[in-house]
């Protein structure tokens, strides 16, 4: 390290300059780098009106990264040395049992970290954390941890008293603070639409809204009262936990509140010695959600004004958690739907299979018989649409599948039950994004199982070997899929509509009908080529509507 004295000289310059504060955290956290010889620096301070750390200045870091990255003290090596106040030198950082990969900090790349905490002398007074990184592996040397012990003891003395000179009207500053808490926690605990979270969220910000020494947060269990007298359980608490004298003393106040919907206030015995509780309840214009309680120094008196923000706090609250139940809700009816759908599925598919299975037996025992080619064609059908309901059985589909996969499905179908003896079919099934719903599937499936069974029949009759080719893809707004052969070619003046065959008339009335498209087949230079187009906008159904993971 470089000239110590002359960068501490520099340093304490820049950290009691006049310019505004943000603009000295950033400039001493390039000179801490700078003499420190090291990849980055991070300077996080203390916020007293929330009690986390956030990044106020950055350097070897992307700048949009200050003001914007928050950490809970305890949380990763920052967080922890804030919590221990004290030094934390990790020579290899992501192994370090406290180390967090950041999302907002992208600081995974950074292999050693060095966090030093800066405290006030005031009863070690945590103001906020420096932390030096670099880029390679290194054990940080006696010298350079006691240099940013030093320099971290410089900065915890200006920036306190840069925040202390700022505060012309103690109340006035209260006041501020405490409107800026509760906009930001109301905003917190309404970003969620996750139960548990929302509690936490909940529980964790009311103890910063009041200073209190704890608080829980209280519902009734959802077969609680079946009882005569329900018992109110903890969802969540923040703060140490202390032994009750009774607990059913605090039980019977927590129990009134949900009951009653009415704030209460009673000093509660602890093996320790008497504290005040203050249950305030958390009301919707439906019920009463929960009970948020604080455990308050005896004798604390919640004026006018700090009742007044607990009440709309226990508002928004209240609000959070009320939506996160109707989400909870509206989930699970989801959950019963997909699985109902699954069920009707997989005993359809059951079903058809067993249709399938009868014919094919009905096919083995009269092999010559003069109906064996269309009852053949019947049993493939069958085992197409059996195939689509078993895809469709699969939760991770209930919203549709690919053409791909439904391809794929019909040709490993049409190879054991329409390819004759004697003949090899190759199938090319190119991937495909072009994903449509369950209704449409079955009769996607259907029409490429009547192509490809039109190949093995009158494209490939008299031959050993064939090859069909599938694609599906976007063009437009409109669907468009191929199915092609390499086999005999159709005669140009073949009309689809004006066909006898079976299969034929089947595809034409399945796209025009159904699919409300358009389908046309041409001879090609290698053989034939038939192309199914259908509107993307007549893909939606209430299928869609299910969630898929």
């Amino acid at each position: 390290m470089r000239d110590s004295m002359r960068q501490l000289h520099e340093l304490v310059r820049a950290t009691s300059g006049e310019a505004p504060l943000a603009d000295r955290l950033q400039r001493v956290s390039e000179l801490i780098r700078s003499a420190m010889a090291m990849d980055a620096c991070t300077l996080f301070l203390r916020d007293e009106a929330t009690n986390v750390l956030a990044l106020r200045a950055a350097s070897g870091m992307d700048p949009s990264t200050v003001g914007a990255v928050t950490l809970q003290i305890g949380r990763g090596i920052v967080g922890r040395a804030a919590l221990r106040r004290e030094t934390i030198s990790a020579a290899n950082a992501p192994d370090h049992e406290d180390y967090l990969n950041h999302p907002g900090l992208t600081d995974d790349r950074f292999k050693s970290q060095l966090s030093v905490p800066l405290l006030a002398e005031e009863q070690q007074r945590l103001v906020g954390v420096v932390s030096v990184h670099t880029l390679e592996y290194r054990e940080f040397e006696h010298d350079v941890i006691e240099f940013l012990e030093i320099v971290a003891g410089i900065l915890a003395v200006t920036i306190d008293s840069s925040r202390q000179s700022a505060r012309t009207d103690d109340q006035l500053q209260q006041k501020v603070v405490e409107l800026a808490t509760l906009q930001r926690v109301s905003r917190v605990i309404a970003s969620s639409l996750d139960l548990t979270e929302v509690l936490k969220q909940i529980t964790e910000q009311a103890v910063q809204l009041i200073h209190a020494e704890a608080a829980a947060i209280f519902r009734f269990t959802p077969d609680a009262t079946v009882t005569s007298e329900p018992r109110p359980t903890v969802e969540y608490r923040v703060g140490v936990i202390r032994s009750h004298e009774d607990e059913s003393a605090r039980d019977a106040i927590v129990r009134d509140v949900l009951t009653s919907g009415v704030a209460r206030t009673r000093d509660i015995a602890y093996q320790d010695g008497l504290s005040s509780v203050f249950c305030l309840p958390l009301n919707t214009a439906r019920e009463t959600v929960g009970a948020l309680c604080f455990r308050l120094k005896r004798g604390t008196r919640l004026e006018e004004e700090k009742l007044g923000l607990l009440q709309a706090f226990g508002d928004a609250a209240a609000l959070a958690i009320d939506n996160a139940q109707l989400y909870q809700e509206a989930m699970a009816n989801i959950q019963t739907k997909s699985a109902l759908v699954q069920e009707m599925h997989h005993r359809v598919r059951n079903n058809l299979q067993t249709v399938a299975a009868l014919l094919s037996l009905q096919l083995r025992s009269e092999p010559d018989a003069p109906w064996t080619f269309e009852l053949g064609e019947a049993v493939s059908r069958i085992q197409a649409i059996a195939g689509v309901h078993d895809l469709m059985s699969d939760e991770s589909r209930l919203a549709g599948t690919t053409i791909d996969v439904l391809a794929r499905m019909v040709a490993e179908e049409a190879h054991s039950t329409l390819t004759p003896p004697g003949l090899s079919v190759d199938y090319e099934i190119v991937p495909s994004n072009l994903r449509v719903p369950s209704k449409q599937a079955t009769i996607i499936a259907l029409l490429i199982n009547e192509l490809t069974a039109n190949a093995i029949h009158h494209g490939f009759r008299n031959r050993t070997h064939g090859k069909v080719r599938i694609s599906a893809w976007e063009n437009d707004g409109v669907a468009v899929i191929e199915v092609a052969n390499d086999g005999v070619r159709i005669p140009r003046d073949f009309s689809p509509s004006e066909s006898t065959g079976l299969g034929m008339r089947i595809t034409h009335r399945l796209v025009e009908s159904d699919l409300r498209g358009e389908f046309t087949i041409r001879p090609t230079r290698e053989g034939t080529l038939a192309t199914i187009r259908f509107p993307i906008s007549g893909l939606i159904d209430e299928d869609q509507l299910l969630p898929v993971d």
